[in-house]
């Protein structure tokens, strides 16, 4: 017991005269080079240790940081929408509806040009275009009149185009702003308008649930939060942009 005390003591007694010897407290030798910006302390065991690592998240800072969570809620909640029929919330966010509009507009463009060049695009006189575009307007009309409740202002004034490629793809997807486009492996295993019906009102329902907007506001906001965890703590959110 005295020998372990003696230790104490001595540790100590080290301690304090290195603070004496090199000056403030902000100073301290370690491997006989003089470190600055460091500060040492010693606990009851007699152990030193050193201070003043990472960052010192002051009173401001925490209120900085306070003050960021409570405006980024508010505006969450604000961005908030119900999805029509499903009364789904979510909420959408550093997206506009020209935006959404002006994505949909690129994206149908890119992939008709793409068909026309290559000339796999159906003319809109075709028998195929004309069958799409009659069921898909019959289904748009209806996602827009308001019946199934929710947020439902962007339905309003769409224009909606439906295009055909020839392709043995069987499948049909959806833009934002009521782009459509079919494939015609999907409509030669179609056996009647029904079906076609089905399948166009899953691509619509894309448009009324603004799934599109959803999922890019999912990815502007990880990014935005990605970028400030960097900035203020020096890490990286997994699987963030």
């Amino acid at each position: 017991m005295v020998r372990t005390n003696t230790f104490s003591v001595l540790a100590r007694a080290r301690a304090a005269a290195a603070r004496g010897l090199y000056g403030s407290s902000n100073s301290t030798r370690l491997g006989g080079q003089l470190i600055k910006g460091q500060s040492t302390y010693v606990d009851r065991q007699g152990y030193e240790h050193f201070g003043n690592r990472g960052r010192n998240w002051g009173p401001t800072a925490r209120l900085a940081a306070g003050g960021v969570a409570v405006g980024g809620f508010a505006y969450y909640w604000s961005c908030r929408q119900e999805v029509p029929y499903t009364h789904r919330h979510h909420a959408i966010m550093m997206i506009s509806n020209r935006m959404e509009l002006h994505i949909g507009e690129q994206t149908f463009h890119q992939v008709t040009q793409e068909a026309a060049m290559t000339h796999t695009l159906l003319p809109p006189n075709h028998p195929a275009v004309q069958l799409v575009k009659r069921v898909g307007t019959r289904i748009a009309k209806v996602a827009s009149d308001g019946g199934g409740g929710g947020y439902y202002q962007h339905m309003k004034n769409l224009d909606w185009e439906f295009a055909v490629i020839n392709s043995p793809d069987v499948n049909a997807f959806v833009a934002p702003g009521g782009k459509v486009v079919a494939f015609t492996g999907l409509l030669n295993i179609i056996s009647s308008e029904d079906e076609l019906a089905a399948v166009l009102a899953h691509e619509v329902g894309h448009v009324l649930a603004r799934h599109h907007a959803e999922r890019l506001s999912q990815l502007n906001v990880t990014g935005l939060v990605n970028m400030l965890a960097r900035a203020l703590l020096g890490i990286q959110i997994p699987g963030a942009l």
